[in-house]
């Protein structure tokens, strides 16, 4: 019996309004986007509300909660989205977790504002920093930067109430403590910080002008920061992982700790996926031969070995974590992130010294702070 799927991740749109440099859809060899439609049809839509429904009455309580993703899901049309989320909140009722969106914010106007109040859409916005490090990496077609419409966007959400997120990726090179500053700034008080998606084939291609530990460099500043404010209004996804897993708790994400995964990714096409950042590490590695008009929620283990290891225990670790001194916190690292062509899976995260460092320096600090 799969672990329980809390989560469902739907792309209703396979296009993107960006051409963000670092991309795991677009940028990394897999082409798999180009094969399904550029939105999700109503039809595919309808048999997942179906598939979830089923789901959830197979026990009793039993919710699932629904984040409409992309591409860029703003793209599929304000009118398509809402039309979407209030046939989820008629279909499911009860059985649903809430609803979210991720997006670049670039489309978010008065009128998106509206319908994402009326259907209660908690939204996370991307954004990496101030103008001069998000516009690096986050451009659109015509080379011009988002960083305005993104900042405009998180401000519209906070002045109508909505207490949107951040999700920022870590930029190797950059300050972290100036961007942490940036986010607090604008009053944002829930963000997380992501490692870079590569692979051991790949890092050296993305991030090769970054010896050493740039990921541990940028987020150190950041962890020392928010800890000495001591302000719990204000949580950090990834260091309140690490905290809680230093604690002997559980981490609330999937790159760290090796948790089985607690969702699915369902795409345009109605196609079932485990974690769709597996595309970095080969064409297709994500693909499962499940879709949600011919399989359910616990029809996961006719899925492909990855699928219901994934879903079940989560991977094995790597041999050379197994005697680790931070192996039950971090896990091994994100599962994309441990792959090779050459060894597969059996690798530790390509961000294994930062982790290592990041993890050591969060364990002094706290547990000085609690002998002191």
């Amino acid at each position: 019996m799969p672990s329980r799927v809390s989560q469902l991740v739907v792309k209703v749109a396979e296009l993107c309004n960006l051409n963000c440099a670092y991309c795991y859809l677009y940028k990394h060899g897999d082409e798999g986007y180009k094969s399904r439609p550029k939105f999700m049809e109503r039809e595919a839509f309808e048999a997942l509300l179906v598939r979830i429904r089923e789901y959830c009455d197979r026990e009793e309580g039993r919710k699932t909660a629904i984040i409409f993703h992309g591409g860029e899901p703003t793209m599929l049309g304000r009118e398509q989205l809402a039309r979407f989320a209030g046939r989820a909140r008629e279909v499911l009722g009860e059985r649903l977790d809430g609803l979210a969106m991720q997006t670049n914010g670039t489309l978010i106007d008065g009128s998106w504002l509206d319908m994402l109040r009326q259907y209660q859409i908690q939204v996370g916005v991307s954004l990496d920093g101030p103008a001069a490090i998000h516009d690096t990496n986050r451009l659109d077609f015509a080379g011009g930067g988002s960083h305005a419409a993104a900042s405009r966007a998180i401000a519209m959400l906070l002045q109508a109430g909505m207490s949107p997120g951040i999700l920022c990726v870590v930029a190797p090179g950059a300050s972290g403590l100036e961007i942490y500053r940036h986010f607090r700034a604008l009053g944002v008080p829930r963000m997380d910080f992501l490692l870079p998606d590569v692979t051991h084939d790949t890092r050296g291609v993305f991030y090769g002008a970054y010896p050493g530990t740039p990921v541990a460099d940028y987020l150190i500043p950041i962890f020392d920061d928010w800890f000495a404010e001591d302000n719990p209004g204000v949580k950090i996804r990834i260091f309140w992982s690490i905290l809680g897993a230093l604690l002997g708790g559980g981490t609330e994400t999937d790159q760290l700790g090796n948790p089985a995964c607690g969702y699915v990714v369902i795409e345009t096409d109605g196609s079932i996926q485990p974690n769709d950042v597996l595309r970095i590490c080969e064409q297709g590695m994500a693909e499962t031969r499940l879709n949600v008009f011919q399989h359910g929620f616990d029809d996961l283990a006719l899925g492909p070995p990855l699928l219901r290891q994934v879903m079940d225990e989560g991977p094995p670790l790597a041999a050379a974590c197994r005697a680790c001194r931070e192996r039950d916190v971090c896990g091994g690292g994100y599962l994309p992130h441990r792959y090779s062509k050459s060894r597969g899976f059996d690798n530790p995260s390509v961000w294994c010294p930062d982790l290592l460092r990041l993890i050591g320096h969060i364990r002094q600090r706290v547990f000085h702070a609690k002998a002191a």
